[in-house]
């Protein structure tokens, strides 16, 4: 199955970030994530609520802790990105509800797990901003 490919306009209408800050790919392999050395893999489910949910809740901690712009914001649609469901960090623990990762040098360091938990978004992004 193939991503939006007019996802782009889609996230704008939820995003607290300029959409030029995000870059979407609606279909992503692996090389998505080897690419962001200093950032945020956001899974968006277009048509589960949750994700949604976690998609504006993710842009609005980048906006408010990134002041620098120091973050990659990499948003997949998880209908067209497949091979990251086959991902160790991932496995098993993808089902559209705006699952997150941080990434440092194109390595996961932190999930937010199965399902919806933004409660982690704050804290997950912190860390990163302060990794040297």
């Amino acid at each position: 199955m193939n991503g939006n490919p007019d996802g782009l306009r889609s996230l704008a209408k939820y995003s607290k970030l300029p959409i030029e800050r995000i870059n979407y790919c609606p279909d992503a392999d692996e090389n998505v994530i080897r690419g962001i050395e200093r950032g945020i893999l956001f899974l968006m489910a277009f048509w589960s609520g949750p994700s949604v949910k976690a998609f504006a809740r993710i842009t609005e901690v980048v906006s408010k802790l990134d002041k620098g712009q120091m973050l990659q914001l990499a948003v997949v649609d998880v209908d067209g990105s497949q091979p990251l469901y086959e991902l160790p960090e991932f496995l098993g623990r993808i089902h559209g509800a705006g699952e997150t990762a941080w990434v440092r040098n194109g390595a996961i360091i932190a999930t937010s797990g199965r399902g919806l938990n933004v409660e982690c978004f704050e804290s997950n992004t912190v860390a990163l901003l302060t990794i040297a």
